[in-house]
């Protein structure tokens, strides 16, 4: 039992030490803000972002499925709770006393 939880935390420690490395690339890897210019003569522009390997690297192997928009509309309806004090809401249904199995 023992040596079973110190083999799935050490499964679990290799397993962020693998996969933590891409994440930290990915979020601080950055282009600068600057715009270089194709080295045809046409007017088009050139981004680097559109060849870099960072950011088109995705560790997962499936098409991202577009995100659903969902606008619930709610009705309000005016609500006044109604309390009555006059009648008994509910009634026990059990017996006050004790009871256990009959005694050989």
């Amino acid at each position: 039992m023992r040596r079973e939880k110190k083999i799935r935390i050490y499964i679990a420690w290799v397993l962020i030490m693998a996969l933590t490395p891409f994440f930290v690339v990915k979020t601080f890897h950055h282009h600068g803000s600057e715009e270089t210019t194709s080295c045809s003569h046409s007017d088009t522009t050139h981004n680097p972002c559109n060849d870099c390997a960072v950011c088109h690297f995705s560790l997962s192997f499936f098409t991202q499925p577009q995100p659903v928009n969902f606008h619930p509309i709610l009705t309000l309806i005016p609500y006044e709770p109604f309390t009555s004090q006059d009648k008994i809401v509910c009634e026990r249904t059990y017996s006050h006393q004790l009871r256990a199995p009959p005694v050989a």
